[in-house]
């Protein structure tokens, strides 16, 4: 039997959109060998490389599936995903007090990063179904519900930051979907009135976070120290950033979480402003790309899957970053195709792998 490969579909390849994406993640490379040249850093480095080869082997995969026929096993991608979230309470392995990972002999899985992916196909098969209406309060109802049951899940492990991600991609695909800004302002207003009791929920370091993001120097050597030291981090790079060897604020391990969620602010103490601004272009162009798959698409489905994948990128990316440069409150969350992380890096790869399948079908 021979294996046969659309032309039109390599034709359709958004070489642009793949461009920008390889090199975020070249210069996530970079960063992460830059920290610790020797035995320490290329053990990193070479663990992050092995999880690239197995994402770029998932996200050929996804990109060569026809996105209908995956959307279509989204009922039952829903349910292995819930599972994995509740095995989590019961085979998980426990990190700083948090119950987010599931051992897998050498690697860890974490479904929560999974689970994002998982949810986007599923609410969009929501959406686009023949029952469907998106004008009724019965579809709003059970596309409510597909957020409740995971965010709920995923806040218990705890791991608020992959929460609060669900939501900008719910409302996305809800005002994408057609759904009346009425139901949409109504939803949103239910929730900010609701927001305040969320306080008596979180845990203490969770609370003293927020307290901290309204008090920066609330506690300097405590939490508020991250914050600070990746403000210095990002300020002492300046235009042209202070090179590898002179990044003393990464080097020298002041800035903690640095292989993960704070790779940015090592990214600008080494290569200053210009360095920073190139990264931001990246991010911009793979944005504005995604964007406009989901504009070119030809049927609902696919429009809601380049819309809400772009919409996740983008809101993990925003997020990372005010967190970060604190501007928002520190969540814990990784930037995407940068940060140390086999979940997050593997699952970015798929939901590129699903873009690129909506793009590359929108002529068949």
């Amino acid at each position: 039997m021979r294996f046969k490969v659309d032309r039109r579909l390599l034709q359709n390849v958004d070489w642009v959109l793949l461009t920008s994406a390889l090199v975020l993640v070249g210069l996530g490379f970079l960063t992460l060998w830059s920290l610790s040249p020797g035995r320490h850093g290329s053990g990193v480095l070479w663990r992050q490389l092995c999880w690239f080869g197995l994402g770029l082997l998932a996200l050929i995969t996804v990109a060569g599936a026809d996105y209908r026929n995956v959307a279509r096993a989204a009922p039952a991608f829903y349910v292995i995903g819930v599972a994995l979230l509740l095995s989590v309470f019961v085979v998980g392995r426990a990190v700083s007090g948090a119950r987010r990972w599931i051992p897998l002999g050498p690697v860890a899985l974490q479904p929560a990063e999974l689970f994002k992916l998982i949810f986007i196909v599923t609410l969009a098969w929501a959406l686009t179904a023949r029952w469907a209406n998106p004008r009724a309060r019965s579809t709003l109802a059970v596309a409510l519900a597909l957020l409740v049951v995971p965010f709920l899940l995923v806040v218990r492990q705890p791991d608020l930051g992959t929460a609060l991600v669900l939501v900008p991609v719910f409302f996305a695909l809800l005002f994408g979907a057609g759904v009346r800004l009425r139901e949409l302002g109504w939803l949103g207003l239910t929730g900010l009135a609701g927001a305040p009791l969320a306080w008596f929920v979180l845990r203490d370091y969770q609370r003293e976070r927020l307290l901290v993001y309204l008090d920066p120097f609330r506690d300097p050597l405590g939490s508020a120290y991250n914050v600070i030291q990746s403000k210095i981090a990002i300020g002492s790079g300046q235009l042209l950033g202070k090179g590898v060897v002179g990044a003393t604020q990464s080097r020298l391990a002041f800035l903690p979480e640095r292989h993960t969620d704070f790779i940015f602010a090592v990214f600008a103490e080494m290569w200053g402003f210009m360095g920073a601004l190139l990264l931001l272009v990246c991010y911009a162009i793979l944005l504005l790309r995604g964007f406009e798959i989901a504009a070119k698409a030809r049927e609902p489905l696919g429009r809601l899957l380049a819309l809400g994948v772009t919409v996740l990128f983008g809101a993990q990316t925003l997020i990372n970053l005010g967190m970060v440069m604190g501007i928002l409150p520190v969540v814990g969350i990784p930037l995407p195709l940068m940060s140390y992380g086999g979940s997050s890096l593997v699952v970015t790869l798929m939901a590129l792998g699903l873009l690129l399948s909506v793009r590359m079908r929108q002529s068949l």
